[in-house]
């Protein structure tokens, strides 16, 4: 079910633009303002808070997987499981908005690659074309895993329980008006994004420059904060899996970025199906 669910997810984010405009948070929004309104010792409770912000909601989330759990031939349990994973991919289509910001470069229309970067990145890009270009490799890297590669992780080992934790952290560590909530929050997708995290970067090793993504992770910057940890994880040895990519080949590095992330993406999802046939995962 979880390999259908994936493909089927990953396949449609590519091809129906109108689900960017369906993956809305709003009720998640209100949600959230309504507790802390009405649990004003919420924001008291420290890394807690976003524990208690999301129990409910999860409480829910996973009654309702539960219950569609071996019901009617699981049919019911699919489509609860491919909504849900669609809805937490995101935000965004990481693939629509890198050609964005390649033809944009090819054009020489500076604004629309700054925007189209700025998209890529989640914050506003640098305006030098050269910094730019570097920021949106190591964001390319590191993205991937906040966008889809995390979320396949707890897809898999929770099901849709554990996508939807995972985005509504993340979604609250951007989101969030209160610096306490993005604080708690902020740890707590570190946490959840650790392990997906180094299977990525073994991925890129695996599928790119082997020894050059080794010496990557291994000479990477030692950081106390593990959100920055696994940043440094991802980009380092990234970049090292992309050792041939020099400067100057601006739209080649990115391309080849691209392509290293999508390499990464088929040996996940092949070792899924080798994992469903073994009747190890669901």
């Amino acid at each position: 079910m979880s390999l259908i669910c994936i493909i089927a997810g990953l396949f449609l984010e590519r091809v129906l633009d109108t689900l960017q405009e369906l993956r809305q948070f709003h009720w998640f929004e209100k949600y959230s303002q309504w507790m802390i309104n009405h649990m004003p010792g919420l924001l008291e409770q420290g890394a807690s808070s976003i524990v208690i912000l999301l129990l409910p909601v999860m409480i829910i989330a996973a009654v309702i997987q539960n219950i569609l759990a071996d019901t009617f031939f699981d049919i019911f349990s699919l489509i609860y499981g491919f909504v849900i994973f669609a809805y937490c991919l995101g935000p965004g289509v990481l693939d629509k908005e890198i050609e964005c910001f390649l033809k944009a470069r090819e054009n020489g229309d500076e604004e629309m690659a700054h925007k189209c970067a700025s998209a890529i990145m989640g914050e506003d890009a640098p305006g030098s074309p050269d910094q730019q270009i570097a920021d949106v490799m190591q964001n390319i890297l590191y993205q991937s895993n906040d966008r889809f590669f995390a979320v396949i992780f707890w897809f898999v080992v929770l099901g849709p329980f554990g996508a939807l934790l995972y985005r509504l952290t993340s979604y609250t560590s951007k989101r969030s008006n209160n610096k306490i909530l993005t604080a708690a929050a902020i740890k707590l997708k570190a946490i959840l994004a650790w392990v997906p995290a180094h299977l990525v970067a073994i991925g890129y090793a695996l599928t790119g420059n082997y020894e050059g993504a080794s010496a990557g992770f291994k000479g990477k910057q030692k950081k106390d904060e593990l959100s920055e940890s696994n940043y440094n994880t991802l980009v380092s040895a990234g970049l090292g899996a992309l050792q041939n990519c020099t400067p100057g080949e601006e739209t080649a590095c990115i391309r080849s970025t691209r392509a290293l992330v999508l390499r990464t993406l088929i040996v996940w999802l092949a070792l899924i199906a080798l994992l469903t046939l073994m009747g190890w995962i669901n």
